[in-house]
């Protein structure tokens, strides 16, 4: 019995890092993008996939879908939906870096506010950086809908 407790703690606190780091980081680049939405803009339309008016509104939306999906992991609150949120969102953003990669575009990444990066995009670091996160938001949502399934 001891086994299944400890099995039932590591994978506590293994979900607590996992819910921490993706809440962190939407939060923290949600917050940096509101800041300044103009550079949102610009780094949206290096992209070269949407017309100004879309990128404006884009620079409007994001930062609190952000925020608030990142609200909702961190405190378990419409978590399921806010981790799909999350997955919707990063894989948005690993298609859209890997189609400026494929075109040879340099973008500005934008994924902490436009005004913090420049360009010469780091494509693979971006890339995997996004896969890992999309992995950790997908992991938790599979755990989470094994819990829903056992009640």
């Amino acid at each position: 019995m001891a086994n299944l407790a400890e099995k039932s703690e590591i994978g506590f606190w293994f979900e607590l890092i996992l819910r921490l780091i993706l809440a962190l980081f939407f939060l923290i680049a949600g917050v940096l993008k509101l800041i300044d939405p103009k550079s949102l803009t610009t780094a949206i339309e290096t992209y070269q996939l949407v017309p100004y008016t879309a990128s404006f509104l884009l620079a409007l939306i994001l930062p609190w879908m952000e925020i608030f999906a990142g609200l909702g992991v961190l405190l378990k609150k419409c978590y399921r939906g806010s981790l799909l949120i999350l997955c919707g969102l990063l894989i948005v953003f690993i298609v859209s870096l890997f189609q400026g990669y494929i075109r040879g575009l340099d973008v500005i990444c934008g994924c902490l506010g436009g005004a913090y990066e420049e360009n010469q995009t780091n494509y693979i670091w971006l890339i995997s950086r996004d896969l890992v996160l999309l992995l950790f938001a997908w992991t938790l949502w599979i755990r989470q809908s094994r819990k829903v399934k056992q009640i």
